[in-house]
């Protein structure tokens, strides 16, 4: 029977390179995203590489449309990835005229990726499936001007670390993901060099393997950094 992952963020960078990847493995993939043009992009690519899929439009700030993402998500046969790609930075001193900024992060990076897992997670356990969360140095470090950030990433990685203990005996696989410079369009080419950066393929390459291994191991998470300095 033909897999099935939801993709958030699947729109460009790191998540439509995720579904290409899966696409080539025969995967049905539910990509979401906001703009429209690019989100019927990825499915054309998806098509092209093998595989089939389907796109959902949704503000993922707007916790009535995380929960119909999650509808839908689960209204074919089977559910077995679902993988948060879907991201919103925010940079910047601490400040009280930030506190807009900082509460649509909050929303769209943290409370929709709970919430998305809260509602998935029943057809997940039946497919014994599997959860990518892509947080990054973030989680673990502080950065000047990334307060906000840094606080939703270490929420993040919290969250999905606790989550495994919950739903391991379920067969469930839960994998953090932290990558250096990924070659996408969120990054500025200032200063650097993009061929070094590590490419979007690489970090698609390393999620496929983690969601497909036998059922008796769980890549709980993974760090990727290029393998040489991409600044000039």
């Amino acid at each position: 029977m033909t897999k099935t992952a939801l993709i958030t963020g699947a729109s460009s960078g790191i998540g439509r390179g995720t579904a290409i990847r899966l696409a080539r493995d025969g995967w049905h993939i539910l990509a979401h995203g906001r703009n429209l043009e690019a989100l019927e992009e990825t499915v054309q690519d998806i098509e092209k590489a093998g595989g089939s899929g389907s796109f959902f439009q949704a503000e993922m700030a707007d916790m009535a449309s995380v929960a119909a993402l999650a509808d839908w998500a689960q209204s074919g046969e089977r559910l077995d990835a679902v993988i948060y790609c879907a991201a919103k930075f925010t940079y910047g001193p601490v400040s009280t005229e930030r506190f807009d900024d900082w509460d649509l992060t909050i929303d769209r990076v943290l409370r929709a990726s709970i919430r998305l897992t809260a509602h998935t997670l029943p057809a997940i356990k039946a497919s014994e499936g599997a959860y990518v969360y892509i947080c990054g140095a973030t989680s673990w470090l502080g950065w000047k001007n990334h307060a906000i950030h840094c606080a939703v990433r270490h929420a993040q990685a919290g969250f999905a670390k606790a989550l495994f203990e919950d739903v391991r005996e379920d067969g469930v696989r839960v994998t953090l993901v932290h990558p250096g410079f990924v070659d996408t369009p969120a990054i500025s080419s200032d200063g650097k060099d993009r061929a070094k950066m590590i490419q979007q393929e690489d970090i698609a390459e390393m999620i496929a393997t983690a969601i497909t291994l036998p059922n008796t191991a769980c890549v709980t998470e993974l760090t990727l950094r290029p393998q040489r300095s991409p600044y000039v």
